[in-house]
């Protein structure tokens, strides 16, 4: 029995998803490529998590925005990740402009988000340029396909295709600025969210911890821009994140079948982003907990051993989650600093 119940839209919209992941693992079984078919299913998962969303009141400009950013993101990933030290400074200039949109915009937040985390992973997949198109390339054609089979599915309907002019860009910079300019407690989270993420990724180095991309990309989700609800991310992640890699780890012992592998990977992928419409407020435990079995099916199809990626998920997701704790109560303690000091100066004055 489901202890938080699903609404019937969102195991529509789920189910609307699913299409694009089937059609993109069935082409690459056929043409024996299943590791790009991989890539490209991240690309379309993506969106998936994103097609209850809107940006400017069109999906079509959210999405297709997601997509090109995220193709962008991996191909500066997999160069820059060729120089660790310009890949870490690129992780962290992301992770500045992610925190600046926290309560400012949050579509904007969100699709940074994506193209933070695209970033991030790419740049443990480093190589030459042609590799990094293709990586690109892949990303990018996988968005595209979700893209693709959400249209056909709402045809009927204007599927929100908005116009989303270019001076429409200006005036979203524009106002976005003047918005920033007035909360204060964002400077500080911006400072300390780039020097978190400087610290994390130099630390999973130092430490020689695998996947080290999960420490940066559990630091960036455990950033909301609510003290409280952050803390209990950080808790939820961590812990669901325990349970979800054990409970992973035992699945895929049982069978190492692709098949068996690739169907894991879309069922609690089915959950997941059909979950994270409306649920992930109520349970970021059962969330992250499905996300991270989800992620091990999918690695694990890619050839990945299946006890390692729970383990370095596990090990890379606490220290993301320390690193998380340690922006959010130094943001705390220096924002408050500040006002007090306005305050005493503006008393004095």
């Amino acid at each position: 029995m489901c202890f938080f119940p699903i609404p019937k839209h969102d195991l529509l919209l789920g189910l609307c998803c699913l299409p694009a992941l089937a059609a993109i693992y069935l082409t690459g079984f056929t043409f024996n490529q299943v590791p790009a078919a991989g890539l490209m299913a991240g690309g379309a998962l993506t969106l998936a998590f994103g097609a209850n969303k809107t940006w400017g009141g069109s999906s079509f400009s959210l999405l297709f925005t997601t997509t090109l950013g995220m193709a962008f993101s991996s191909w500066l990933g997999c160069l820059t990740g060729n120089v660790l030290p310009l890949y870490i400074f690129g992780a962290m200039l992301y992770a500045a402009v992610y925190v600046t949109m926290a309560n400012v915009d949050g579509s904007a937040w969100w699709m940074l988000l994506q193209w933070s985390i695209a970033y991030l992973v790419s740049g443990y997949f480093a190589g030459s340029l042609a590799h990094a198109t293709d990586r690109a390339l892949l990303v990018g054609g996988g968005g595209l396909v979700q893209m693709f089979f959400l249209y056909l599915v709402f045809r009927r309907y204007p599927f929100q295709l908005k116009n989303f002019y270019p001076h429409a860009w200006l005036r979203f910079l524009r106002v976005t600025t003047g918005k920033y300019k007035h909360k204060i407690h964002l400077q500080w989270s911006v400072f300390f969210a780039l020097l978190a993420m400087g610290l994390a990724l130099f630390g999973v180095e130092f430490f020689q911890l695998k996947n080290g991309y999960w420490a940066g990309m559990t630091l960036l989700i455990c950033l909301r821009n609510n003290y409280r609800d952050s803390l209990s991310r950080v808790r939820a992640r961590v812990l669901g994140t325990l349970t979800g890699s054990i409970a992973a780890a035992a699945l895929t012992d049982l069978c190492h079948a692709p098949l068996y592998l690739v169907g894991g990977f879309m069922l609690f992928g089915y959950i997941a982003f059909s979950w994270s419409y409306s649920l992930i407020a109520k349970s970021y435990f059962v969330f992250a907990f499905l996300v991270t079995v989800m992620v091990v099916f999918m690695i694990a199809s890619l050839g990945g051993s299946q006890t390692a990626i729970a383990t370095h998920r596990l090990e890379t997701t606490a220290i993301g989650g320390l690193f998380a704790l340690f922006a959010l109560v130094m943001t705390r303690i220096f924002t408050r600093k500040q006002i007090l000091f306005r305050r005493t100066k503006k008393a004095s004055g």
